[in-house]
């Protein structure tokens, strides 16, 4: 085992011994935590988000004491409220780390399971074709499957299954309680329903196939129209906006003009090398955030 994961261990087990019984009250952000795909157990992890929080409150009223003392001319009771005020933000922002981190992790798992759960249902189709039952086709798609939110899901069921000794209705229920996407949990619901009435997985994977399909050709229209509104935006604001400027900027120096008390070429300098830059790097990040992250 290596120094950091002794460490780590070792953090863990002294955070859920001062606060593992204060944890087990903290049951809103557990659906949320279960379906982040996180694999320390809850109950650890809230003990570490207090204990964290604590230590830095700790740490930040003793270094900001020490700041206060030397760097400002303070009263004790302004130096105590303001060293508080200052370790209590510290606290809360630990603690909004700690609560954020399985909202985002649910968050990035779902989109990623949204935007590839076609290619599996298309796959589990030609597997159910063949009679194949439910639990090897999953089986196969451990096997096969790319992408890490799918396969965990699917890792999940056969370990239900063949480790536990569940059956495969209980085994999927426990998989749609665990999973990120509610476009997932949808088809895990179909599944059951089709395996307590008709059993035709076939033609349910073919209508969520094509369902899917459909629903990423709508997705692929809007992301177009936005990449169109966004090239508009960007000529507009990374090449017209900046010549006009320049243009005006020439005009307003041959005159004589001087804004805001900067001059002309160091104006024309700001907007070269700093303003078309900072314009670029905006719409690169608007663009990766506005196309899809699709393998």
């Amino acid at each position: 085992m290596s120094d950091t994961s002794q460490k780590d261990s070792l953090l863990t087990t002294l955070s859920y011994r001062l606060f593992g019984k204060a944890a087990s009250r903290f049951k809103r952000l557990k659906q949320v935590y279960v379906q982040s795909g996180i694999s320390r157990l809850y109950e650890s992890y809230v003990a570490l988000m207090l204990f964290s929080a604590v230590i830095t409150f700790f740490v930040v009223f003793v270094t900001g004491a020490l700041l206060h003392h030397f760097l400002f001319n303070l009263t004790i009771t302004q130096l105590f409220l303001a060293v508080f005020a200052l370790s209590t933000v510290a606290s809360i922002t630990v603690i909004a780390m700690f609560v954020a981190y399985p909202l985002y992790r649910r968050k990035q798992m779902g989109a990623e399971i949204d935007l590839n759960l076609v290619y599996t249902t298309g796959y589990m189709e030609v597997l159910s074709a063949g009679g194949i039952p439910i639990e090897r086709i999953f089986d196969r798609v451990i096997q096969v499957e790319r992408h890490p939110a799918i396969r965990d899901s699917a890792k999940r069921l056969i370990t239900d299954v063949k480790v536990f000794g569940l059956d495969v209705v209980s085994s999927l229920n426990d998989v749609i309680k665990h999973s990120p996407s509610e476009v997932f949990s949808k088809l895990l619901v179909g599944i059951i329903n089709t395996l307590k009435t008709s059993g035709d997985l076939q033609g349910l994977f073919t209508f969520e196939t094509e369902r899917l399909l459909s629903l990423k050709k709508e997705q692929m229209k809007k992301t177009l129209n936005s990449l169109l509104g966004l090239g508009e935006v960007y000529i507009a604001g990374v090449v017209m906006g900046p010549v006009t400027f320049i243009i005006m900027i020439t005009i307003l120096s041959v005159m004589g003009t001087v804004a805001f008390g900067i001059s002309p070429i160091m104006q024309l300098n700001l907007i070269v090398f700093l303003g078309i830059p900072m314009i670029c790097l905006a719409f690169i990040v608007i663009l990766n955030s506005a196309l899809p992250q699709e393998e």
